[in-house]
């Protein structure tokens, strides 16, 4: 398992660390974007975004998820290849015939979507940049499959600098606002895809396989649907918010929630990149019910670390980096965290269901999920206004988390172990609680101060009441150890 740990921690890392880039380079841009941008175009953006989204899930088939699952099942290099082949050739075909058809049809969703039919142009480029987007999936699935980290975020970095590179020279220099994005992204994405199909070209032969591309659709077929369902579950609560509410509760929502899905997005994206993954190996290996446990509590001891981490500085970053209009958000971020830990479980659950292929059962939860939480966002937002917002989404991820256990344990057993999460989950309800009532300073250093020695003592509050195993007691002795080394060996 340690060979296994070291890997995901490794693989991991990588992701994020791309991840972080992207997402701080994008933070800095905004200055650029609100400079050349009307609020008008933000929305006419957002709005095409939506579309090329339930688009492009219903398009892709969710492919990717297929290449790697049977990237685990076939054991020859030549079944392999034949796979990514029929993959690339199956994806490429059927994008080149949809976007042609969309191409011609830019004037009518201009119309649909914008309401003006002379912005036909923003969808014929966004279409081309759509197909390239979809096509990539398959040479991004291969090299995810293949563990293949480092080249994989080198092309994501290479990708959005190409892609800043473009913005700045579209929107600062030629003024061209929503179309000089869109070419941006059109000739980014086409530059993301040739690199990638350049990667792995010695994986693609001259070949196709008419029972292969049954069984991938086969499998991904019912996830498609689940997807378009997931997707307006995470969109619909701020359309419930501005029916019931006003725009300034959809913005503090807004805000809020940014904080709290921070958990996803620097956590569980990277970790999901390599676990989708590396959990197929484990599966074939003796006692894997054990190992996917001990990796289970590994990873809900980061999430809610980091969980536990926002929560207790959350008021003081607010007051630091917004306005006293923004105040407010403070109080569900820590809900809202919580919400994304379960989310992942909810992820990491799905293992039983994709080793066995019984993705029917996958998209039937996912779908459930998404309209029990539409229903829920309806009368708790309609009731209780943010509140209801944030605490149907506890709730709906909660309820996604629990039918994932119980069906995928029906199917792969993993031994969780219990005692250490419910530890866990302890320590951040208390810490929650506490940021969340107590206000230790009208002094924000001090403030600072008091949460910084309180949640560095958490390792060794966890320590003290027995989570660690005696094994990993060992590990952190030796890292100590080692680190102790290499500051007198850089001192002497």
């Amino acid at each position: 398992m340690a060979s296994d740990l070291k890997s995901i921690f490794k693989h991991s890392s990588v992701y994020g660390f791309a991840g972080l880039l992207q997402k701080g380079i994008g933070f800095f841009m905004i200055p650029v974007y609100t400079g050349f941008l009307s609020p008008s175009d933000y929305g006419i953006l957002e709005l095409m975004d939506l579309t090329i989204n339930i688009i492009s899930m219903l398009i892709g088939m969710r492919l990717g998820a297929g290449i790697i699952r049977f990237y685990h099942k076939y054991e020859l290099e030549s079944e392999k290849e034949l796979l990514f082949s029929t993959a690339l050739i199956s994806a490429a075909a059927l994008t080149f015939f949809i976007v042609f058809i969309l191409f011609f049809f830019s004037d009518f969703f201009a119309e649909m979507v914008l309401g003006n039919a002379s912005y036909f142009k923003y969808f014929q480029v966004i279409f081309v940049a759509m197909g390239c987007q979809i096509i990539s999936t398959v040479p991004e699935s291969i090299l995810l499959a293949e563990q293949k980290s480092v080249m994989f975020s080198t092309v994501t970095i290479l990708t959005l600098i190409s892609y800043l590179s473009f913005n700045i020279l579209f929107l600062v220099v030629f003024r061209m606002g929503v179309m000089g994005i869109l070419l941006s992204m059109l000739i980014t994405k086409t530059f993301n895809t040739s690199c990638l199909i350049l990667i792995i070209r010695k994986k693609i032969k001259p070949v196709f396989s008419l029972r292969i591309l049954k069984v991938l659709v086969k499998f991904t077929l019912p996830l498609v649907p689940a997807s378009v369902f997931m997707f307006a579950m995470h969109y619909s609560d701020r359309f419930f918010i501005q029916k019931f509410c006003d725009l300034n509760q959809l913005g503090l929502y807004s805000l809020g929630y940014k904080f709290g899905m921070m958990i996803s997005v620097l956590i569980s994206e990277p970790f999901f990149r390599i676990w989708n993954t590396k959990r197929f190996e484990i599966a074939k290996e003796a006692d894997s019910s054990k190992t996917m446990g001990s990796f289970f509590t590994y990873y809900s001891f980061i999430t809610l670390f980091a969980a536990t981490g926002i929560s207790l500085f959350i008021r003081e970053v607010i007051i630091i980096m917004a306005p006293e209009a923004y105040y407010n958000a403070t109080h569900m971020v820590s809900m809202i965290a919580a919400s994304y830990i379960f989310y992942g479980a909810a992820n990491f659950f799905t293992l039983g269901m994709m080793i066995t292929y019984n993705t029917k059962s996958l998209a039937f939860i996912q779908i459930s999920t998404s309209v029990f939480n539409i229903i829920l966002n309806y009368f708790l937002i309609s009731r209780w206004g943010l509140n209801g917002a944030v605490s149907s989404t506890f709730i709906s991820f909660f309820f996604m988390a629990s039918l994932s256990f119980i069906k995928s344990q029906s199917l792969f057993s993993i031994k969780i172990e219990y005692k250490r999460i419910l530890m866990l989950w302890s320590v951040f309800i208390i810490c929650a609680y506490i940021s969340n009532v107590y206000i230790f300073s009208s002094l924000i250093i001090l403030s600072l101060l008091i949460k910084s020695v309180i949640f560095i003592s958490l390792p060794f509050i966890l320590y003290i009441t027995g989570f660690f195993r005696k094994d990993e007691k060992e590990k952190i002795f030796e890292a100590l150890k080692l680190f102790k080394e290499k500051i007198i060996e850089n001192k002497g």
